[in-house]
């Protein structure tokens, strides 16, 4: 199978799309009465969500966005009230571009805005899980996939399910008891569905997994259709936190922090320095640019699906705080030059996102991001105390702390946290007026924000973190490979002093610094996000979770590429909504993952 989704092979008559290779339409010529006959009425909408603060609708069948602009519309009329919150969860296995998306939604203009909002945020063709924060408090969670892995590894309980496949004739996968097998577990209580078709393979097999069905008056010229309601019992979702406590005020906190207001929250910051960012996150320029494995797997599911949601949380802030650019990334060896060109032979994106130059790769649309500006917006709504030092997550009052406090995190939750080990990264600026880029191999360059920013160190850390001269002649020999034109205007400094950030002089340009920070790493180099696993086993021997904290940090020196993919992981999973990874992703990020292996090598 190949990383890269197929597209569908599609033919238009006007405005309405004929897939090909399903010999199907994606609706009929009523399309949007249709959509709302079948799928909002189907499911009681919008009586069934009256006084809910959160309300899970689940979809098979992306396909145009048809049904989500119609629920969309529906929500904004009906809204519960302005807290509330809809989240879709949606599966497609043919993304449609979105020039032909808009090709379809032209037909409707009274959804003009919601389609332009929509497609301003159009999904990307990659396989894995989307989360696309839209308005109004809605939040799309698409998994584009073959449907059958897609659902095995989705996560939700939703209160209704629009099944809207292809024809079962022409799309058995969609139908197959399976998949409804797996709607069903993916059901809250009491959940409704509903569809235009009444197959007979598709009553019974709803009804093998738990569903009541019954046949409805159809719309148009279809003379029924099915509802259904999910009968078998289950745990109902549990209520989210209203006081939220975050430890510590780098990127994994401030994202944190965003994750949470978003979410109503009335949420607290304890930074025990005196600003924002003063260890690992507070260098003058952060890259965010995706770090691509040559095959598919877990961990580079994770890396993927934190950069695609990166790229859209970092665009919701001004442009003082971060700055769109192009990431040349060089090979190193003739090692790396093969694993490039297999990437390539079979890559995760298309050619909007990931380009071959030459040897290397071209990002388009990396960031660059400036931590004194952007911190702050991102814990705007939320209380910052800053000179506060916390040592235990006892005694703090909160419904929820979230621990994302590095180095600091095994001192404050002890052995419930991973082990994590500091390695000191020291990188050196110069300032610079040039056109926004990097270039990166391995080392990297990062020009923005009228400076270049290089390095970095990568070593064990000893103690308080401090610049030295030999880290900054190993960050000056990266500068002088990827940008030799800037090289001649360094001057290497004369002495150092012994704290983190200092300057020295310059031959051609006014102002250099160098910072040193430690960062928390892992040993298997990935983050941890989630539950604390507490010391007591879970009835399959595996770490039962501490439920009342939560646990942020590993992120290394890749900070702010994981930060907000992992905050919004807590907080989906604190609140009951979708998942914003899979499983298996969910599970490698899972902070009782070490101690899970400790235990099945006998070692605990």
């Amino acid at each position: 199978m190949q990383r890269l989704p197929p597209l569908p092979d599609l033919e238009f008559t006007d405005t309405l799309p004929f897939a090909r290779g399903h010999g199907d339409v994606y609706f009929s010529g009523e399309g949007l009465d249709e959509k709302r006959a079948v799928f909002l009425g189907g499911c009681g909408l919008p009586e069934a969500w009256a006084g809910r603060e959160q309300f899970l609708v689940g979809e098979l069948g992306f396909g145009t966005g048809l049904n989500l602009l119609a629920l969309w519309e529906l929500w904004r009329a009906h809204r519960p009230s302005v807290t509330a919150r809809l989240d879709v969860l949606s599966f497609e296995g043919l993304l449609m571009p979105c020039r032909a998306a808009a090709r379809v939604h032209a037909g409707w203009p009274e959804l003009a805005a919601l389609s332009a909002q929509l497609r301003d945020k159009w999904p990307e063709r990659a396989r894995g899980v989307q989360r696309i924060v839209l308005g109004d408090g809605v939040t799309l969670t698409l998994h584009v996939d073959d449907i059958g892995a897609a659902v095995a590894e989705a996560r939700a309980q939703c209160d209704a399910w629009f099944l809207d496949g292809f024809a079962p004739a022409k799309n058995p996968e969609m139908w197959s008891a399976e998949v409804l097998g797996h709607v069903a577990r993916m059901c809250a209580p009491g959940a409704r569905a509903a569809t235009y078709t009444v197959a007979g393979d598709v009553r019974r097999n709803l009804q093998a997994v738990g569903f009541e069905v019954a046949r409805v008056p159809g719309h148009g010229r279809k003379k029924q259709r099915l509802e259904a309601r999910l009968v078998a019992a289950g745990a109902p979702r549990a209520a989210g936190p209203k006081r939220v406590a975050i430890i510590g005020g780098g990127i994994a906190g401030a994202c944190a922090a965003r994750a949470f207001v978003r979410r109503g929250c009335a949420v607290t910051v304890y930074e025990q320095a005196d600003q924002l960012g003063a260890g690992a996150s507070g260098n003058p320029t952060a890259l965010v640019m995706p770090r691509l494995d040559a095959a598919d797997g877990p961990a580079a599911r994770a890396l993927l699906e934190a950069w695609l949601y990166a790229r859209r949380f970092y665009s919701e802030l001004g442009a003082d705080a971060v700055q769109v650019l192009d990431a040349v990334h060089l090979p190193r060896g003739e090692r790396e030059v093969a694993r490039f060109a297999k990437l390539m032979a079979d890559p995760p994106l298309d050619e909007t996102l990931l380009r071959a130059e030459g040897a290397g790769l071209r990002h388009l649309g990396a960031v660059a991001v400036r931590p004194e500006a952007a911190l702050p917006q991102l814990v705007a709504g939320a209380a910052v105390r800053f000179g506060a030092r916390v040592t235990s997550v006892d005694g703090i009052d909160a419904d929820l702390v979230v621990v994302c406090a590095g180095m600091g995190a095994t001192e404050i939750v002890g052995s419930d946290s991973p082990a994590i080990e500091g390695r000191l990264g020291q990188v050196d600026w110069v300032a610079a007026d040039g056109v926004a880029r990097a270039v990166a191999d391995g080392g990297y360059t990062v020009e923005a924000f009228g400076q270049i920013v290089f390095g970095a160190t990568f070593e064990a850390a000893d103690g308080a973190p401090r610049v030295s001269e030999a880290a900054s002649a190993h960050n000056l020999d990266i500068l002088a490979r990827l940008r030799p034109d800037v090289t001649a205007m360094v001057s290497p400094p004369s002495s150092f002093d012994t704290i983190a950030s200092r300057s020295f002089r310059m031959r051609a340009t006014p102002a250099t610094g160098a910072r040193a920070a430690v960062r928390a790493t892992t040993q298997d180099r990935l983050p941890f996000a989630g539950a604390a696993p507490g010391k007591e086993k879970a009835p399959d021997g595996t770490p039962a979770p501490t439920e009342r904290h939560r646990l942020i940090g590993g992120l290394g020196s890749r900070g702010f590429l994981w930060g907000p993919l992992l905050a919004e992981k807590v907080a989906s999973e604190t609140f009951g909504e979708p998942s914003p990874v899979e499983a298996c992703v969910a599970e490698c990020l899972n902070p009782g993952r070490f101690r899970a292996r400790a235990m099945r090598r006998g070692r605990l």
